[in-house]
């Protein structure tokens, strides 16, 4: 029970630090409690969370092209009003004269000192690569959001089914410890009895007590480890603290005789149902589509604009909110542009050059995790075989030890063996059981990681 202890207590103050009040009594199914998590789990929220996000930009990068329209309103107060220069003789304007000859400078101000532009203004994107494949990067990020949801969703599936089988044999070793001490207890008071009639020794008495004691103190030692368990499972599910939970399930030992064959070369077939695959191709695909956007910044872009607005002006700012006709005019253009990158110091060659690089990582992560998910498929089968092949050997040697125990006890009572046989007896069922729980634990565990490794432990 060390690797159970081990794992449990990894996880006690953080559970300490993050329960939640409440009260109430649970019953759960081991398919119950993953259900239960996987829709309470903090992660998993966390991961929704970033899954909307990815949505709301989405949006934003669609947004741009679509007509972008803003109303402005400018007020300008000329302090000094710009000049245009002339000179006399060269405009009808002004003809020389004695004061001013023909070539002498002068100056003329157009415009007042008040002045108000309110207008309206459109643009349209009509041709842009870069944008076109920033949409295209925007929907692959979302799935790519939404993949992380399920890889969230089935982390928190594993671990709850791992604190749940926990939780189950370490129910049932203490039930098993439980009858170990009735079984003691019983031992105790027949032997007492025996000694009284001097038909044992004061030693064997004492052996008794020794074991009984030492039971207890194991007994105690795993309500403790059952309370950690749940606490445990409790925190994986997103449970008040002070919940009271019932497992449903039991354990059984048909679930682990499942014979596994190792798949070589066939193990290929679990790629697409990896979930962390699934999410490394869409990672290869949106950093295709990052190279095209920096690719795209190369070519021109084409746009349409137009603009509709009034011009007023006047020497006294209040003459401007008048509204008169005579002092309002009107004005519109429409009009399209095009924008040609001739020279930009090479940044858009480098970046392109970035995006190809990080495209080729993209590739090689993709490749490493092939290898990854062949050698998990592999190790996973072999493990679970092995633990299959100790569950028997245990349950055999369990099913010896109670046996023996039986025998032993018969012999004793009828004189034909010592208190001791039947103490050695007793240890060795103890340990039994002890061996027996720990591969049941570990076959479950096993089983649990060949369902991960191919892919179908948790499903949408």
């Amino acid at each position: 029970m060390n690797r159970i202890y081990s794992f449990l207590v990894l996880f006690l103050l953080s559970f300490s630090s993050m329960a939640q009040t409440g009260t109430g009594e649970a019953r759960f199914s081991l398919k119950e409690a993953v259900d239960y998590a996987v829709k309470n789990n903090l992660d998993v929220k966390n991961t929704d969370v970033d899954r909307r996000v990815a949505l709301a930009r989405k949006g934003q990068v669609r947004a741009a092209g679509l007509p972008q329209i803003n109303g402005n309103v400018d007020f300008t107060h000329n302090i000094n009003i710009q000049r245009t220069v002339l000179e006399y003789g060269a405009s009808p304007l002004f003809q020389p004269d004695a004061t001013h000859p023909k070539g002498t400078p002068t100056s003329i101000a157009f415009g007042l000192h008040n002045q108000s532009t309110p207008n309206i203004t459109a643009s349209q994107v009509l041709f842009d690569p870069a944008f076109f494949s920033s949409v295209h990067a925007a929907r692959i990020y979302q799935d790519l959001s939404s993949k992380n949801v399920t890889r969230s969703k089935i982390e928190t599936a594993h671990n709850v089914t791992k604190a749940y089988y926990a939780v189950l044999v370490n129910q049932k070793q203490l039930a098993y410890l439980e009858v170990n001490l009735a079984r003691l207890d019983s031992s105790y008071l027949e032997t007492r009895a025996r000694l009284q009639n001097g038909l044992a020794r004061q030693i064997e008495l004492d052996r008794i007590e020794v074991s009984y004691n030492n039971l207890k103190e194991e007994k105690a030692r795993v309500e403790r480890v059952v309370q950690l368990s749940k606490a445990l499972l409790k925190f994986q599910m997103n449970l008040p603290s002070d919940t009271t939970v019932t497992l449903t399930d039991d354990l059984n030992s048909d679930v682990l005789t499942t014979i596994v064959q190792m798949p070589g070369e066939g193990s290929k077939k679990y790629y697409g149902d990896r979930i962390e695959y699934r999410i490394s191709q869409t990672q290869l695909a949106l950093s295709k589509i990052d190279t095209r956007v920096a690719r795209g910044s190369r070519y021109p872009k084409l746009s349409a604009f137009a603009a509709y607005g009034y011009t007023t002006a006047a020497t006294d700012p209040a003459q401007i909110f008048k509204f008169q006709k005579d002092r309002w005019f009107n004005y519109s253009y429409i009009g399209v542009r095009l924008q040609v990158p001739i020279f930009n110091g090479f940044s858009a060659y480098y970046r392109v050059q970035e995006k190809k690089l990080e495209e080729e990582r993209a590739q090689n992560n993709l490749r490493h995790l092939e290898h990854n998910i062949d050698i998990q498929v592999e190790e996973s089968i072999i493990n679970f075989n092995n633990s299959i092949e100790s569950l028997r050997i245990q349950k055999r040697n369990l099913d010896l030890a109670e046996k023996n125990l039986q025998v032993l006890k018969a012999e004793f009572e009828q004189g034909i063996s010592m208190s001791l046989d039947v103490t050695v007896a007793e240890a060795a069922l103890k340990e039994a059981q002890t061996n027996y729980y720990n591969s049941v634990y570990n076959a479950l565990l096993s089983k649990s990681d060949y369902d991960r490794a191919t892919g179908v432990l948790f499903k949408e």
